[in-house]
């Protein structure tokens, strides 16, 4: 593969690909394999789903990239796109009544926030804790406060208001809640192993 496409934006990859340079689009997947996968993965729980929903995240965008606007949001857009196909396919198993449901409130008022430019969440927690640790924490997680936990490692909390279709305030506090239910079952989580 051309070193040179690793200095390349995402748009520029884009229009590479749509010149028909089929390493740009490579240069695409191999960008967002481990981050889309994740975040598809913290999503459906299941290896087997999270691939096939990243391959046809990928594959829809290979057959419509001349329907792509380049704005520089690129990332948004592939994010966006893995989201409605794993919301599809919820949906086609009647396993999901919404990922925008109501989850269980602990007491704090969407006035409470993160503010933006600290740490992701999942990187915040990581000094103390093992990866193993915090992966577990995440699973215990309501699924819609997991998924912030996971959008917000790659976007800023505008950027998920942007994307979801949801109020900021309504992004900061859900991802607030999430990291301090994370903290709650970590901090449960040593105890349990101290009193051992």
């Amino acid at each position: 593969m051309d070193p040179k496409l690793q200095t390349f934006t995402d748009d520029e990859l884009v229009s590479a690909f749509r010149r028909g340079d089929e390493q740009a689009f490579e240069m695409l997947v191999l960008r967002y394999k481990n981050p889309l996968y994740q975040y598809i993965m913290s999503m459906t729980q299941d290896e087997g789903a999270a691939a096939d929903l990243f391959q046809e995240t990928f594959i829809s965008f290979f057959k419509n990239a001349d329907k792509y606007e380049a704005r520089g949001k690129f990332k948004s857009w592939l994010f966006l796109a893995a989201r409605n196909r794993t919301l599809n396919f919820f949906r086609d198993r009647d396993k999901l009544s919404s990922l925008d449901g109501t989850d269980e409130e602990d007491g704090l008022s969407l006035h409470e926030t993160l503010p933006d430019g600290t740490l992701p969440p999942l990187e915040a927690l990581s000094g103390r804790e093992t990866e193993e640790e915090i992966r577990r924490a995440a699973l215990n997680l309501p699924q819609r406060q997991r998924e912030m936990i996971y959008l917000r490692q790659y976007f800023s909390f505008k950027e998920i208001a942007q994307m979801l279709g949801r109020p900021l305030g309504t992004v900061l506090a859900d991802c607030h809640r999430a990291v301090k239910k994370m903290q709650s079952l970590l901090a449960r989580e040593n105890a349990q192993e101290v009193s051992l």
